[in-house]
């Protein structure tokens, strides 16, 4: 154990000195927000606008950036892990792995400190980020979500860190240079966003679209943050159940999506999002230690 977190220290001093990789880490999160005041938002508050309920410009504000944070906290959680992991091809471009092999630690610790780290900062920052929002949003609007909703969310956002470290875990494994773990951090941010239904709702996306994204845990995963704090937010506001259902489904895409064309609850897809993330730790445990094991022969 000692070793695990000796390595994981050594690891998470190397992320953190790469300010490069930490600012590109964060350059998904910094666009998306940038665009939703720039113009998304506004195009949110205008469509609410036609719906009716009596909302004031504070609820639709906390709505709008509720769903929004959501999205964002996701998308961190992958893209945090994957510069972390950046350190994994870094280890073995400049061969620091082989060292790895003549000290007492094992390449299972090797492998679990590579994971610990990437969990460590991806929940870390995410949760940091989540305290903030909790905050400004509640200040800005009037309305707090209730601390049971601000420690579920903080649950929530563990379990997205495991499913997110454990898939950028296989993609980095299969990675050998670190140039390109910091193209794929940037490309699978956007890429993710429009999947997920983050930049905007699947009802402007079409069917395709939506049924790609099914087949991802990270869209399961921000519909069910989705629905925990919109569903506060809408309770405190007051809005009506036709209005919630709309907003739920055509605005925020935070209803199940099933898989691909087959109607499932959300309670299922996050089961089948967490089997997801298994598989993927188990292969890129299989491939980092076929890697380990490569070099150390003569």
């Amino acid at each position: 154990m000692n070793h695990i977190y000796v390595l994981a220290k050594r690891n998470l001093k190397i992320f953190l000195r790469d300010r490069a990789t930490v600012f590109f880490s964060f350059l998904s999160t910094i666009i998306l927000i940038a665009l939703y005041f720039l113009f998304i938002a506004k195009t949110y508050t205008a469509g609410m606008d036609d719906l009716g309920g009596n909302m004031d410009e504070s609820a639709k504000n906390l709505i709008v950036y509720l769903q929004m944070m959501a999205g964002v906290l996701v998308l961190n959680s992958m893209s945090l892990a994957t510069g972390v992991f950046s350190t994994i091809a870094k280890d073995f471009e400049d061969r620091r792995s082989d060292s790895f092999l003549l000290t007492p630690a094992k390449t299972p610790e090797v492998i679990l400190a590579y994971f610990t780290t990437g969990l460590a900062a991806s929940f870390g920052f995410n949760a940091f980020t989540w305290l903030l929002t909790f905050i400004i949003i509640g200040a800005v609007t009037g309305y707090w979500l209730a601390a049971g909703v601000f420690l579920l969310v903080l649950a929530i956002l563990f379990i997205t860190s495991l499913v997110s470290c454990s898939i950028m875990l296989l993609v980095t494994s299969l990675i050998k240079s670190s140039a390109a773990v910091g193209v794929v951090t940037g490309v699978a941010g956007t890429f993710f966003g429009f999947l997920c239904g983050i930049y905007m709702p699947y009802s402007n996306l079409g069917e395709g679209t939506k049924a790609i994204g099914s087949l991802f845990p990270f869209s399961h995963i921000t519909v069910w943050l989705k629905r925990v704090v919109l569903g506060d937010a809408f309770s405190q506001i007051g809005i009506p159940g036709p209005i919630q259902d709309i907003l739920y489904d055509d605005f925020f895409s935070a209803t199940s999506l099933g898989f691909v064309s087959l109607k499932a609850p959300l309670w299922l897809m996050i089961l089948y999002s967490a089997a997801f993330g298994l598989i993927c730790l188990m292969l890129s445990w299989f491939f980092l230690n076929r890697r380990f094991k490569g070099n150390a022969k003569p």
